[in-house]
């Protein structure tokens, strides 16, 4: 037991220290998970997953799960997840007129950093196949639904408007001055709930050998939403490779590299294009029984 814990610590504190060692680029972050699996027949058990991702949406989750194996080549599985994500700060800008105009207003919307809970279920089948001996293939179609709900979020506007006016001297000589006015606004802004569904399609190709504790592995998934519409919306491709290491038959570990490419995404009910990249690198621990 000794032996473990500084590896538990290790996946506890590491999400604190490395998005301060990359904090030029908010885009890197550190996935953390801890899962434990129970077997209750040789086809059917059940697990519990811990996991924290530091990035520029933190998230933490929480959740359980079950799998059934009917055939050999075929998981059937079911779960549900907490989820409690951090929405960073957001700023958009809001100006009216030009300099030269007699009135004109520089300002801004400012949105702080908050924290919303959502409720997720899903329902998955994994089919996999083995060719040579040792490399595996297995293709996993995923449905899952994630409920948000509504919630108040605190929305602060700063402007400063800049009226110009006409004036004479001591001369009776035309003058022009521009006076600035600061203001500031703070109100309750209503975010509507969101039930998003979505239909994850991942594939999967590792070096699967009996009596060999390394596993290293390469994926690739998509996510498209089914919320929007009547046709398919590509919200994200995520494509990661790594690998893990059993010992001592009951534990693993794991490490990878994570990349996803986001193409739209939907806030507020609305699509929204996103055209970003992120990347995170995921430490894990699990111990089966």
């Amino acid at each position: 037991m000794k032996h473990r814990l500084p590896l538990l610590a290790l996946l506890l504190f590491l999400p604190h220290f490395v998005p301060c060692m990359m904090a030029e680029d908010d885009d890197v972050g550190v996935w953390t998970e801890l899962g434990l699996e129970k077997s209750i027949t040789k086809k059917w058990d059940v697990g519990l997953d811990l996991e924290y991702r530091a990035q520029n949406k933190s998230r933490f989750s929480a959740g359980l799960s079950t799998s059934y194996k009917p055939f050999k080549f075929l998981k059937l599985g079911v779960g549900y997840n907490f989820l409690y994500t951090c929405r960073p700060d957001k700023r958009k800008d809001k100006n009216e007129g030009t300099e030269g105009d007699d009135e004109w207003t520089v300002g801004y919307n400012f949105t702080p950093q908050y924290w919303f809970p959502r409720h997720r279920f899903y329902a998955e089948a994994t089919g996999s196949v083995k060719f040579l001996g040792w490399l595996k293939v297995s293709l996993r179609e995923r449905y899952q639904q994630t409920r948000s709900r509504a919630r108040y979020v605190t929305k602060q506007k700063y402007r400063t408007t800049y009226v110009k006016h006409l004036d004479f001297d001591e001369d009776w000589n035309e003058i022009e001055y521009i006076v600035p006015e600061d203001t500031y606004e703070e109100e309750s802004e209503l975010k509507p709930g969101l039930t998003d569904q979505v239909l994850r399609s991942r594939i999967k190709i590792e070096y699967d050998k009996k009596r060999f504790p390394f596993t290293p592995f390469v994926s690739a998934e998509t996510h498209n939403s089914v919320s929007v519409g009547d046709h398919m919306l590509l919200q994200k491709v995520r494509a990661s490779a790594g690998c893990s290491y059993k010992f001592r038959k009951k534990h693993e570990v794991s490490l990878a590299y994570i990349a996803t490419f986001y193409v739209y995404d939907i806030e507020d009910n609305e699509v929204v294009r996103q055209d970003e990249k992120r990347h995170a690198i995921n430490v894990g621990y699990k111990f089966s029984f």
